[in-house]
């Protein structure tokens, strides 16, 4: 991946984080004609098909992403979602299945298998997975709070004003 193609792809992300969906996808799509294999823009593609809920080109693009990286987990997910949508639940089994194959702690996958067993009658299966899937996402956040220097002071400034807080409050009660 370029640096150009990685700071194409960022921006893409963030609109989409904003639901800016139609700039997403023309970045996506520049993307794409400067390194049509990249799995990952297409697999956001996808998404955003997805999102304006045409099914059909979603998964066209969660397929061609496959084919462009079969080991990239998130489009087996994301093809997964789109095989719930439609009914096709043991599609959509095997979708998150092959997605956790790939990437075991993978909380998203994790939690749709989860709901999509409940939605199937094994409660018991759904609810525990949907559980596993909270803990993989905890586990996550964490990792990346100590990973990431900017996140890390943001964090320590939050538990210093907290203690401040106490403090304050303790000497108040104590007057």
């Amino acid at each position: 991946m370029t640096a150009r193609s990685e700071e194409l792809y960022s921006q893409a992300l963030y609109h989409m984080d904003k639901w800016e969906l139609d700039k997403a996808e023309e970045i996506l799509r520049q993307l794409l004609e400067e390194d049509p294999q990249h799995a990952p823009a297409m697999n956001k593609l996808g998404v955003i098909f997805a999102r304006r809920k045409d099914l059909r080109q979603a998964e066209i693009c969660f397929n061609e992403a496959l084919a462009m990286d079969p080991t990239l987990a998130s489009a087996h997910s994301n093809l997964g979602n789109i095989y719930a949508e439609r009914g096709w639940h043991d599609r959509a089994k095997a979708a998150y299945e092959q997605a956790l194959l790939l990437d075991p702690d993978n909380p998203t996958a994790t939690h749709n298998l989860g709901v999509l067993y409940r939605k199937t009658g094994d409660i018991a299966k759904g609810v525990s997975l949907i559980k596993q899937a909270s803990r993989a996402e905890r586990r996550r956040l964490r990792s990346e709070v100590r990973s990431n220097p900017e996140t890390k002071k943001v964090v320590q400034a939050g538990w210093v004003i907290i203690a401040i807080i106490f403090f304050i409050i303790l000497y108040f009660l104590n007057r």
